[in-house]
């Protein structure tokens, strides 16, 4: 059986049980499960289905809200070494609650000349491929950091609403559902890039069709996640 998941914690199923080029790391706090992998070879990464870089998850089932802010704080600013002028993406389509999780944040970041929002939206809604907006906003800001937001797809309904997933590697839109999109990543933009993600569906896949299964209260879910990693994000402003 395939599997279907933008978790790289996930996907290391996908590769021998002894996976040579990748590291694991693992530590608890507050109820919040870090899982830190980092897959450092080509061979590594074309077994996996994910690029070079490093991917943090952090399983956060038990743990307080106040925590989970705390946390993933704590996770992103090590990653950001030039927080002078931080762009925010959020990925999506707030006309769809299950993919609205990027531009849901974007409402609660507290935009300055350090934090600059912007949402591209879907090739659907704009007629613009939302990769080449995202060049060219880039282009014309010139920011020291990127940090891209997007819905994820997990193989573990569990997972929705309860695992975040930070990466150094970037973020390819609809990577998770076999689109072929371009990857947002440094070599792209020309700065460093994150991605943070959310699980909000898992896929039933048949040999005809495919089916997003989302939760009956995935407004709930995304209003949640949004809220956290929007405080999470807003810390790195107040950094001096």
């Amino acid at each position: 059986m395939e599997i279907i998941s933008d978790l790289a914690c996930e996907l290391l199923r996908r590769s021998p049980e002894e996976n040579h080029g990748v590291t694991t790391y693992e530590t608890q706090n507050a109820g919040i499960i870090i899982q830190q992998t980092t897959i450092q070879t080509p061979l590594a990464a074309q077994q996996i289905g994910k690029p070079i870089g490093t991917y943090f998850n952090l399983d956060t089932t038990k743990g307080k809200p106040r925590k989970v802010v705390h946390a993933l704080s704590h996770a992103l600013k090590p990653l950001i070494s030039d927080n002078r002028k931080i762009l925010i993406i959020g990925l999506g389509n707030d006309k769809f609650v299950a993919d609205s999780l990027g531009p849901c944040v974007l409402e609660q970041i507290k935009t300055s000349e350090q934090l600059l929002t912007f949402e591209p939206s879907v090739f659907g809604v704009t007629g613009i491929n939302s990769v080449d907006a995202i060049k060219a906003i880039t282009q014309l800001v010139h920011p020291t950091a990127v940090i891209v937001i997007d819905s994820l797809v997990s193989t573990t309904p569990s997972r929705i609403g309860t695992n975040y997933q930070i990466c150094t590697s970037g973020i390819t839109p609809g990577s998770g559902i076999g689109r072929d999109n371009k990857t947002i990543d440094e070599k792209l933009l020309g700065v460093p890039v994150l991605a943070i993600g959310v699980p909000v569906c898992t896929i039933m896949a048949t040999q005809k069709q495919i089916y997003h299964v989302v939760p009956k209260d995935i407004d709930v879910v995304i209003r949640d996640a949004a809220r956290i990693i929007a405080q999470s994000i807003n810390t790195l402003g107040q950094q001096s």
